[in-house]
């Protein structure tokens, strides 16, 4: 029955219609392929969803990174520029007093005057010393005849004595008046040249080449010898001097030669070329200072004695240093320091040492090269070993276009 039933069965797929058959196929084929796209979506909203969890982990460690901003250490420019407060002086600056006294008679010069060396200042009128000048010269006078009669007299027994006609005791007699009435008239003679000096005094004449800054006298008034009262005060501008304080720092770099621009803030613009002559060799243990001196050409006149001006020093610096800004520097306990983003993007806590501190700059002799990446405004918390993201620095603004 069995065998009776399959007979019955193969009857009917043989004669099951191609059609029929074909759709049956093709329900087959769109169930797999359906769960094959079912697989393939889902293993790639797995592997999407691992790529997402993975940059979401990555910008969290990256959010975590300390961001920093970083300079690379400049080469120290070979000249130091340094300016410092000065005052011009004059070349020679000197009071006039009067060496005898007596009342002015005349003054020739008044202040802002430029004169020459041997012109006459004023003159004085020394009636007392015209006096003591007139008797002295009187005084010689009558010292040179007494020291003619003893010659005479000398002259005169030397013949006797040869002659045996006076005794050695008269001749040694004469001899001696006649040296004393020479050493009357050698005397008198010094008293006359004295006063003759004190008479030529009574013309004050100037003692070099410069201009009158100072007239503290007037006709009729009393002038006394001495460095009591000066009659003028006189000064030579062409060239100048200038004193400045040179920091303890810089000390060993200012040597005769040095060149510098003289400025003044009521000629803005204008340099007068200076050059040091003399330091004084030691730093002032009050002000830490080494005094300066220079010299300034002044052929026009332009500078005045006296000024305040600002010198601008060119000093030959050391090589090999570099600079950084102030606010690179890290106060810790082994010294200055500064922080280094290596090139694994970690720190490196670097100590240094400092040469200069020029104000918003630091001048750095050891620790750091050229190709360093110095963190700006390091916090507290950098510490040796630390991962940071340094920041990309903003593009340039380009400027808006006129309309």
């Amino acid at each position: 029955m069995t065998q009776g039933t399959l007979k019955e069965t193969e009857p009917l797929e043989e004669n099951t219609p191609i059609a029929e058959r074909s759709n049956r196929k093709g329900v087959r084929l769109a169930f797999f392929a359906g769960g094959a796209i079912f697989i393939a979506i889902a293993v790639l909203g797995v592997t999407s969803r691992n790529a997402k969890n993975a940059g979401l982990q990555q910008q969290s460690n990256e959010a975590a990174q300390m961001i920093v901003s970083v300079v690379h250490p400049e080469k120290a420019a070979p000249v130091i520029p340094l300016q410092l407060p000065g005052q011009t002086r004059a070349y020679i600056e000197a009071p006039i007093f009067a060496q005898t006294s007596g009342y002015l008679k005349k003054w020739y010069f008044d202040i802002g005057a430029k004169v020459k060396a041997g012109d006459v200042l004023a003159e004085i009128d020394t009636p007392q010393v015209d006096q003591q000048f007139n008797q002295a010269k009187a005084q010689l006078k009558v010292a040179e005849s007494a020291r003619d009669l003893a010659a005479a007299t000398l002259k005169r027994d030397q013949d006797l004595f040869n002659r045996k006609v006076i005794a050695a005791q008269d001749f040694d007699t004469a001899s001696d008046t006649y040296k004393q009435t020479q050493a009357t008239v050698n005397a008198d003679q010094a008293s006359v040249n004295a006063l003759n000096a004190l008479e030529n005094f009574k013309v004050v004449k100037a003692p070099f080449d410069g201009i009158v800054t100072e007239r503290d006298t007037d006709i009729g008034a009393f002038v006394p010898s001495g460095s009591g009262v000066q009659l003028f005060r006189m000064a030579q501008t062409s060239p100048l001097r200038v004193y400045i304080n040179v920091p303890q720092t810089f000390a060993r770099f200012v040597m005769p030669g040095v060149q510098a621009d003289l400025t003044l803030n009521e000629l803005p613009g204008r340099k007068y070329p200076a050059h040091v002559t003399n330091t004084a060799g030691a730093i002032d243990p009050t002000s830490r200072t080494l005094l300066t001196e220079l010299e300034v050409p002044n052929k026009n006149e332009e500078l005045l004695p006296g000024a305040y001006a600002e010198i601008n020093l060119k000093l030959e610096g050391d090589s090999g240093l570099f600079t950084v800004p102030s606010n690179t520097l890290l106060f810790r306990s082994e010294g200055p320091s500064v922080g280094v983003v290596r090139a694994d993007g970690k720190v490196e806590i670097r100590k240094i040492v400092i040469n200069r501190d020029l104000g918003t700059k630091l001048q750095i002799s050891q620790g750091l090269s050229e190709s360093d990446q110095v963190i700006l405004n390091p916090s507290d918390g950098l510490a040796d070993g630390m991962a940071v993201t340094v920041a990309t620095p903003k593009p340039a603004e380009k400027p808006a276009a006129k309309s």
